[in-house]
Formats: C-alpha cells, sequence, structure tokens
C-alpha cells in the first residue's frame, strides 16, 4: 500500500483507534534492573554514632517521664486522700472537739486547755477562727452550750430558762453568741449578764429568762432566728479562800426550753 493510501486510512480512522495505535514505547529492561539494584550509600561513621546517641537519648527520656509522671500521681492520689478524709475530719476536731479536747458537763461543754501555754494545735485553731482570745484556765474558764439540757439546738426565736446556783467564783458572765462565735446584737436589751447585775432569788439560785420578749428578773435578749450558743465565762478562783490546789468544779446552769415563735 502506497503512502498515500495509509494516509487515507488514518483519516478515515476514529479517534480512539488512532489513539491506540500510537502507543508509548516500552521502556528497556535494563533500565529497571538498573533502577533497583543501584546500591544505597553508605553513612558516616560519625551520622551512625549521632543516630545511636539520639535512640539513647530518646530511651532515657521516657524512662525519666514514665518515673516522675508515676511520682506525680501517687502525689495526686495523697492529695486526693487528704482532701477527702484528712481536711473533713481536722475540721470536726476544730469545730466540735472530742473527748480528748472538751469536757462535758450537762448541757455545758468546756476546751480543757483553753488560754494554757502547752494546748494543743485543734484547741488553737478552734478559738483562733472564732477570733477570740481566752485567758488562762487558772484566772477564767469558759463553758459554752449549743443545745438545751434536753439536747434540743437552741434558737434564737424560743425562749430558755437559765436556772441553778451561782458559779462559786469571783464574778462570772453570761453572753449569747452565733455558732461562728459572733456576739449577737441584742438592739435594747441587756447585752450581758453577771454576777454584779444578777438578783438571785431567796433561795440563793439564780433564775435568768433568755427571750426576744421582755422578761422581769435576770433577762438577757436575743435577736433574729438563728441557732445561738451561751458563752458562761467564769473569772478567778472560788469567793472561798482557796488559793492553791486545783480549781473546784463550778456548779452550771440548767437549760429549759420554753414557748417558740
Amino acid at each position: 500500500m502506497s503512502s498515500n493510501g495509509k494516509l487515507r486510512d488514518l483519516r478515515a480512522a476514529p479517534l480512539p483507534e488512532l489513539l491506540r495505535a500510537e502507543k508509548p514505547p516500552a521502556r528497556p529492561a535494563f533500565q529497571a534492573i538498573v533502577r533497583t539494584h543501584i546500591p544505597a550509600p553508605r553513612r558516616s561513621p560519625s551520622i551512625r554514632l549521632l543516630r545511636m546517641l539520639d535512640s539513647l537519648a530518646m530511651r532515657a527520656g521516657r524512662r525519666v517521664a514514665a518515673r516522675w509522671f508515676g511520682r506525680a500521681f501517687e502525689v495526686a492520689v495523697y492529695c486526693a486522700i487528704a482532701a477527702s478524709i484528712g481536711l473533713p475530719s481536722a475540721w470536726v476536731m476544730i469545730e466540735s472537739g472530742s473527748k480528748l479536747t472538751r469536757q462535758t458537763d450537762g448541757a455545758w461543754q468546756r476546751w480543757t486547755k483553753a488560754g494554757a501555754a502547752d494546748a494543743d494545735p485543734y484547741t488553737l485553731a478552734h478559738f483562733a477562727w472564732a477570733g477570740w482570745l481566752p485567758m488562762n484556765g487558772a484566772q477564767a474558764r469558759y463553758f459554752s452550750a449549743s443545745r438545751d439540757s434536753a439536747g434540743e439546738p437552741l434558737y434564737a426565736d424560743c425562749d430558755y430558762t437559765l436556772s441553778g446556783q451561782e458559779p462559786v467564783a469571783r464574778r462570772w458572765t453570761l453572753n449569747a453568741y452565733d455558732l461562728q462565735g459572733q456576739l449577737l446584737d441584742q438592739g435594747a436589751g441587756p447585752a450581758s449578764l453577771s454576777s454584779v447585775t444578777a438578783l438571785p432569788s431567796p433561795s440563793g439560785a439564780i433564775n435568768i429568762k433568755v427571750s426576744q420578749a421582755t422578761s422581769p428578773g435576770n433577762w438577757l435578749r436575743v435577736a433574729g432566728a438563728s441557732r445561738i450558743q451561751l458563752v458562761l465565762a467564769v473569772y478567778g478562783r472560788p469567793k472561798a479562800a482557796v488559793t492553791t490546789g486545783p480549781v473546784p468544779a463550778e456548779p452550771l446552769f440548767r437549760i429549759d426550753k420554753g414557748g417558740c415563735r
């Protein structure tokens, strides 16, 4: 077939056949063989040494990080235990005390080491939190009552009667506080009762009315409706000629609940 005939055949052929007719030439086999068998360039000893040192450093860093992470986890566990158990128990010891730090007599309680030079940390923290600076036990003793003689909490909107013999001391005072140790605002009523202002009955007993309403006789006014506590401070040694030896126990008032508003 002449060249003109071939040209006519190509012109008459469709486009896909033309594309299939012109295939790219095959890659020589020796190129693939040469490319797969080219050896990798040899690394210098210094590069191999640097890579080995880098690997050792990374391993050591991972070990140190794991050790420090373990220690941090242990510290976190200890802090969680202290926060969940240690802090609440310490707060209870500071707020309420225990048989080791407080003495109970009826409705009244007393911190045995209040004002002492060898006071325990819980006693010191209790009075520091309340903002009190107690005197030495040989000079003053402090009794507090947040419940009546029946064990019921004291509230400012209820009436209470304190009755009993006067403490055998040189002087005593009675005040009303809130549970945070802050003195209540008595308004126009008497802010405090003491051995100077309290009047004994013909039998020598003392009867005190704690109420919001005005009451004849020995009256200590309170205000509000929240919980309260009564603090009886007994100063000095007894009136009798006692100059040496332990201080005898004071008779403390009984607290009886009346009506509430």
